[in-house]
Parts: C-alpha cells; structure tokens; sequence
C-alpha cells in the first residue's frame, strides 16, 4: 500500500489485523516514498508489515525505526540466519515461500526454527515488456490441495491470487497451521490501492459462520470434491467409519451418517450389501446378510440418500462390489452418486486395468473418485501406477486377511506401512483392516493420515440401544 488516504480508509475496515507495505523498489507496490506517520498512526489493534527482497539488515533496521513495524516479511534469498539476526530488533519473522508442489515445503525445514511465520505465495515468475522480472502481485493461485503435504510447526499465511469469490473455498480451509490470510492483487484498483468495498463485502462474509446446507455445496465443482477438500484442511488424524446400508434395520442409513458426524467422524463409508463378497470378514458378511434379508438394495439406498446433504457435509463414500453397480449401470451410478452427493467410490474387485481402459473417464466426469485398494503384496509399480492415475485417497489393507477386528499390528505390517510411506505418493493414505482399538488406531494414524474402522462399528451397532450410542462408543474407544 502506498497512498495515505487509502491506507486510511483501509485501516477503518473491521476485521483487518495486518497491513502490509512493500520496501523493495523493483515492486510497483513501492512504498518507500510514504510519510512514517501514515504508518505509525494506523491503530494498534492492526499490525504493521514491512515486506523486503534481499535486503540488507541495514535497511531492514532503517524502516522498521522510521514506520514503527512490527514484523519483517522476507521474500528473497534470506537465510535462517538472516532470519534471526532481524528478529534481534524485537519484530517477527516472515519467510515468504514459493509453492507449486508438495516437494516445494521442503525448503520450509530449515526455517522452522527461525521465524514466526511463513507465506505460502504462488510460484510464478512475470516479466514486463522490457523483459524484467515483476516481483509480487502476479494473482495466480496455486492448488491448495497441497497444503496437506505441509506438516511443519510453523504458522502460516496463505496467499497467491486469493479473490472476493475465493470465500466458500476458504471456508472449506482448516489446515492446523493456517493462521491469516493474504489479500493482495485481487483486492486492488491500481497497483498498491486497495479496493475498499471489495475488501468489506469479502471480511464480512469469511467471518459469517455457514450452515451445513450450504457447506456441502460448496466443494460440487469440477476440479475437487469434499475428499480433497478434507485432506487439504486436515493432513492427518483422519478417522473414517464404516457400516452397512440397511444393517440392523433397513431405515438407519440416515440416523448412522448423523449420529457419526455429530462424533466428529471425518469420512463415511456406506456399504453396498453384497451376498458374495470377496474381502469382507465375518462380522461385516452377516451384516450384510441380514440388510439384504431386510430388503436393502442399491436403488433403495440411492433413494435414502436422496437430500442428504442438507444435514450432511462430511464427504460420503459408497463401497460395494462390481456386480450391484454393473447391474444398475456404471454410467447412471456416477450420475446418481453426483446426484445425492457422494463422493467417492470403493470397489474391492474392480481390477486397475479395467479401470483404467473403461471406468476412469466416466467416473471423472462427474466428479467421482474411484478409491483403489493396495497391500502388502501389491508390487511397487503398481502402486505407482495406482498412486498416478486416481486421486481421493490410497486405501492401504493392512494385511491380506479379510476385514476384522485384531489387537495389534504384527511386526511385519508396521514394516509394510513403513515401505509404503519411503515410497512418497502423491495421494494421502489411510489404514483399514484390523483397526478396532486404541492400539491400532495410533499404530495406523502414525502411519498415514488416518484409520478406517469398519467391523468394530459393525458390532456396536449389534450391541448398543440405539444408533447415537453406538457412534460415541466407538469414538470413545478409539480415544
């Protein structure tokens, strides 16, 4: 920012805690040329940024005096050292980081312990009509699905090409480390005047609480859905519950999906009842028995699913075995799943290959992610393959038994866990098989970004009075 009206008008919009000022001469956000007290007169209650590009400490020291700042943003080559030395003069840190891909929070680990915060910035490079490189206010954004890759303990802000119409996606955001966020470019008139209007509508909405009506609809574009979204906003400590539609009676489907995200459950699958199934233990076959015996069937299922998501924002997966979804039509099985809102699909014997040549196109198309099953016999190139060619998340059996519930992980599936994870896939994994307790539920959440807990619930659902009771049993013992 750079004209003293503006920044004045600015710093009476409610809801602002930083304003930041550029101190590098190549940026047309130049602010340089400001009198000290435009700055040093805004109130106490906004904090004041000055931002530099391999600056001298020298000339850092100068304009943190002259402007009264309180925190110093680094945008160039600046080392850890560097870092430490300016947070001397009693003001933060910021180290700015350039992102593209998961690789790029690497450069993230030798800051940790150097500065209060990051930026997380869009990596772009423009270049004027002379050829010089434009530093800043590029307003590209780069994907946020990545920021799930960033597991490091240093806050920070996230930038790059936020716009007013970014709000619901924001709303969708809650990494544990995200701390503000950068309004830059986009809430602009001119370089470095800020758009006033713009900046109240966007403030008043972000800090609006949503309902979860309209949570859920808010992640039904193209390029992601509620399950890249979760990963995106909760890297690890995932919990992911499964039960069978139609088991123990054939009208719970609904009362279970409230009764688990009233818990806190992150992810629900909902299984398709399959009198012949392929990798299904004991518990969960009778369950699937008995809801086939009550009448459940894939149409049915669609119909109790239909509006869900007006009490449901959780992502919801369906999982089931090819010849139910083959029976009702593929294509018309994406449609419907887009339809009511589910998000994901699993099917244990739907082999990749077929996939590849005949489902993926169509599951892509409405937005449906085909989840793939890997274990400890799955060859490394398939899982690459694997890894590659789907999204969502990589569902990691356990073991090459069936589902069921076990005390502890053997030695060797902590040695297949730890194989895959040298592995460095790009999608997010998450443990299912054997997990039934406190044990295995951290040996799993250690491991990948959380557990899938499928015959244990089956169980409590047996056990306990009513649906509510069952859920809060399972979260309880999972704890």
């Amino acid at each position: 920012m750079q004209q003293p009206h503006n920044i004045a008008t600015v710093a009476a919009v409610e809801g602002i805690d930083y304003m930041g000022f550029i101190f590098y001469a190549g940026s047309a956000r130049f602010a340089g040329g400001l009198p000290p007290e435009t700055v040093q007169t805004i109130p106490e209650n906004i904090r004041r940024v000055g931002v530099f590009v391999d600056a001298s400490e020298e000339y850092i020291n100068e304009q943190i005096t002259a402007y009264g700042l309180n925190l110093v943003q680094l945008h160039g080559t600046e080392s850890p050292a560097f870092c430490k030395a300016i947070q001397r003069t009693s003001v933060e840190v910021i180290k700015a980081f350039s992102i593209s891909t998961e690789a790029d929070f690497e450069q993230t680990e030798a800051y940790q312990s150097a500065c209060q915060y990051f930026v997380f910035d869009t990596k772009s490079i423009l270049k004027d009509a002379s050829g010089n490189t434009l530093r800043g206010g590029t307003g590209e954004q780069f994907d946020w699905t990545i920021l799930s890759h960033y597991t490091g303990e240093t806050p920070f802000f996230l930038s790059g090409g936020i716009a007013p119409a970014d709000v619901e996606r924001l709303h969708l955001l809650h990494h544990p480390k995200l701390h503000a966020i950068d309004l830059n470019s986009r809430f602009e008139t001119a370089p470095g005047i800020k758009d006033v209007p713009a900046l109240n509508t966007f403030i008043n909405k972000i800090t609006t609480p949503i309902t979860p009506k309209k949570q859920q609809n808010m992640t039904t574009d193209t390029t992601t859905n509620r399950i890249q979204t979760l990963f995106a906003t909760k890297p690890s400590g995932i919990l992911s519950v499964y039960f069978t539609a139609g088991f123990p009676t054939l009208t719970n489907t609904r009362p279970i999906l409230s009764a688990l995200q009233n818990e806190g459950v992150d992810l629900v699958e909902i299984g398709i009842p399959f009198s012949d199934p392929m990798a299904d233990g004991v518990v969960i076959q009778q369950s699937s028995n008995e809801s086939l015996r009550n009448g459940m069937t894939l149409r049915l299922l669609f119909d109790q699913l239909q509006g869900v998501r007006d009490e449901i924002h959780i992502p919801l997966i369906l999982m089931g075995y090819l010849n139910p979804i083959m029976q009702y039509g593929f294509d018309a099985f994406c449609q419907k799943c887009a339809e009511v809102g589910v998000d994901g699909v699993i099917i244990p014997d739907l082999p990749f290959g077929e996939y590849r040549d005949s489902y993926q196109a169509i599951a892509e198309r409405y937005n449906v992610h085909i989840i793939m099953l890997i274990t400890p016999e799955t060859t490394p190139e398939r899982i690459e393959l694997i890894d590659k060619h789907t999204s969502g998340f990589i569902y990691m059996v356990s073991s090459s038994a069936t589902t069921g519930a076990q005390q502890r992980f053997a030695p060797e599936a902590n040695a297949y866990f730890e194989r895959i994870n040298a592995m460095n896939l790009r999608n997010p994994r998450l443990i299912g098989f054997g997990i039934s307790n406190r044990a295995t539920f951290a040996a799993a959440q250690s491991h990948a970004a959380g557990a899938i807990v499928g015959s244990r619930f089956i169980q409590l659902l047996k056990e306990e009075n009513t649906v509510a009771e069952a859920a809060k049993s399972l979260v309880a013992g999972l704890q």
